[in-house]
């Protein structure tokens, strides 16, 4: 029999659970010593070498490459962390950088670094922004149709970002709250499979979502994205801020329906049971890398005290062994087009 067109299996809807370490569920970990890696005195006197080499180079950052960051043991333990974002549960946590010991200025090119190990990183936003500060901006809420969700101390629902891989570096806690909360899309889909069948077809279809004001001027404000995409053998997920479906309706002129709604809402059910979540508090010196192909994160709301307000630095890459995923599945999986 010969092998399905590219056209034939990009509209194949997956009819059999997804298997292998991507599926996990929370049961599967003892504990967070089964996603982290700490640093040993050893790699961070590396990484502190490394900082040092960089600085000496005197380039901006889209000038470096990987042989200005020489990390000869420490790219291994980086390398491992890549396969298991890429064949394994999809998830990481880094622990140690020693960022109490960086200037600001130091703790980018640090993180670009690392980052340059790891992948491409990616343009995250309509102003080029490479490396975004995750903070409270005292914008608004993400409920109001300018404002990025990053940019909010708001609760953030089940999501995924728009590039393969998302890195988010803390470099303080938050006074109170700011939890994230993570889920294996993968097992999402089994439980939608085995007791939502009737709304896979949506998932595929996708949705429309709002640009939040960061299209270009010859740029519809909008657009639409598949939830799940199965390519290749592969089952890949891009599920993006529900906040933006509901600002793009009055954009868009086209209303959400009823099973829509429900399917957005059992979505965020499933992820969020018990069973299917794990938590994780970032502190201060934590590196935790998702794989937006197979892992969906929330985060609690949180609040700022004074000397104690919440800062995580936020890259978007692409790694080297990164899935086939064909155009328009994943909108702005290679980055945010520049528009200002």
């Amino acid at each position: 029999m010969p092998a399905p067109s590219a056209d034939a299996e990009a509209a194949a809807i997956l009819t059999e659970p997804v298997t292998g370490p991507s599926a996990w569920r929370a049961s599967d970990f003892t504990g967070e010593h089964d996603w982290t890696v700490v640093l040993t005195p050893e790699e961070i006197g590396e990484l502190q070498t490394a900082l040092t080499v960089a600085k000496s180079r005197g380039l901006p950052l889209d000038r470096l490459t990987v042989d200005d960051f020489p990390l000869p043991v420490l790219g291994k333990t980086f390398e491992a962390a890549v396969h298991d974002l890429e064949f394994g549960r999809g998830f990481t946590l880094i622990r140690g950088l020693p960022v109490e010991t960086w200037s600001p200025e130091e703790a980018r090119l640090a993180y670009w670094g690392i980052a340059l190990h790891l992948g491409t990183p990616v343009s995250q936003n309509a102003a080029g922004e490479l490396i975004a500060h995750v903070k409270d901006y005292g914008e608004g809420e993400v409920t109001e149709s300018a404002t990025r969700a990053y940019r909010t101390r708001s609760e953030l629902p089940f999501h995924t970002d728009s590039s393969d891989i998302v890195g988010l570096l803390c470099l303080r806690q938050a006074g109170e709250g700011g939890v994230s909360t993570l889920s294996s899309s993968m097992t999402v889909h089994n439980h939608l499979l085995a007791h939502h069948r009737e709304l896979l077809g949506l998932y595929y279809r996708g949705f429309v979502y709002d640009r939040r004001t960061e299209e270009g001027s010859d740029e519809l404000p909008y657009y639409r994205n598949s939830v799940y995409g199965y390519f290749d053998g592969k089952l890949s997920c891009r599920f993006y801020m529900t906040h933006y479906i509901d600002s793009a309706v009055p954009k868009s002129g086209i209303p959400l329906s009823g099973i829509e709604q429900h399917a957005l809402r059992v979505f965020q059910e499933v992820a969020a049971m018990d069973e299917h979540r794990v938590e994780m508090t970032l502190r201060a010196g934590d590196l935790q890398l998702l794989n937006n192909n197979v892992v969906v994160h929330g985060r609690s709301a949180f609040r700022d005290e004074p000397g104690r307000r919440r800062d995580l630095l936020r890259l978007w890459l692409n790694t080297r062994h990164a899935r086939d995923l064909p155009e328009g599945f994943a909108a702005f999986r290679h980055g945010m087009p520049r528009t200002r």
